[in-house]
């Protein structure tokens, strides 16, 4: 069995380590770098560098996953121009992601379809971009499910899963009545955060003083507020659906489509 040169036992150690993406790359990369007469420096940036980059990605692809946006958006794909209440200055702070480090929690009120869940996912996202964990769910599954581990006892470490990520989504609160519990199991999940300084952004087609009757307890509600409202900020989306503009378009698509076919026959 002849010897193992350098350069095979230079790309043998690459895939010993478990740096796939630089073991992949090494053949390519030294045969440029032959070409372009690069330094040893040079070359072992590039390697290392193409490394990094699929570990980054790698690991953006896993918050991604775990942090279980209904879909992928971005602040740039928001039309503002439909929604001119919204402050697009200071939604462009909050892109900067100062609200983490101040712990600022994020309440996106308006009606369906105004574009809240839009804003809200993508502002998380680009925290789980930067870095951040981040975790989403409705008001809905997430009372469910912590009623459910009450029941079960496996209320820890379901508190746990919602309290660890540095950015909380709760989507539509207010949409569907609470099961009896669930306004308690809410707080514990707001005040835990609050305390860790895990801001919290969360979308509601109701009226805060109309929180009382969302969870069923103004005591309760008046707490969740207490914590939520804290340095808070608050958008209040007037502006018309999203969805039902999409829907007048299509009618009178079809409209104009059954009036064109009418007059060819």
């Amino acid at each position: 069995m002849s010897p193992t040169g350098p350069y095979e036992q230079l790309k043998d150690d690459l895939g010993y380590l478990q740096l796939g993406r630089a073991a992949e790359c090494f053949a390519t990369l030294a045969e440029e770098a032959k070409a372009k007469d690069w330094s040893h420096v040079e070359f072992l940036a590039k390697v290392i560098g193409e490394q990094a980059a699929s570990t980054t990605n790698r690991r953006l692809a896993a918050r991604l996953r775990f942090a279980r946006f209904p879909y992928r958006r971005t602040m740039e794909d928001f039309d503002f121009e439909f929604q001119p209440s919204l402050d697009r200055k200071l939604v462009a702070d909050l892109a900067t992601l100062r609200f983490i480090a101040e712990n600022r929690p994020v309440l996106f009120l308006g009606q369906p379809g105004c574009g809240k869940t839009h804003l809200a996912v993508a502002l998380a996202t680009k925290a789980v971009e930067a870095g951040y964990r981040g975790y989403f769910t409705t008001a809905d599954d997430m009372a469910v499910a912590l009623v459910q581990a009450r029941r079960e006892g496996t209320w820890a470490s379901r508190l746990k899963a919602l309290t660890a990520p540095t950015v909380l989504v709760i989507d539509d609160v207010g949409l569907l009545p609470m099961e009896r519990g669930a306004a308690a199991a809410f707080f514990h999940v707001v005040n835990t955060r609050y305390e860790r300084g895990h801001p919290t952004l969360i979308t509601t087609n109701r009226g805060l003083p109309e929180w009382g009757e969302v969870f069923g307890d103004p005591v309760v509600a008046a707490a969740i507020l207490d914590r939520l409202m804290h340095n808070a900020v608050v958008f209040n989306i007037k502006g018309p659906s999203w969805r039902m503009r999409e829907h007048q378009a299509l009618e009178e698509a079809t409209t104009a489509e059954e009036q064109t076919g009418r007059r060819l026959r």
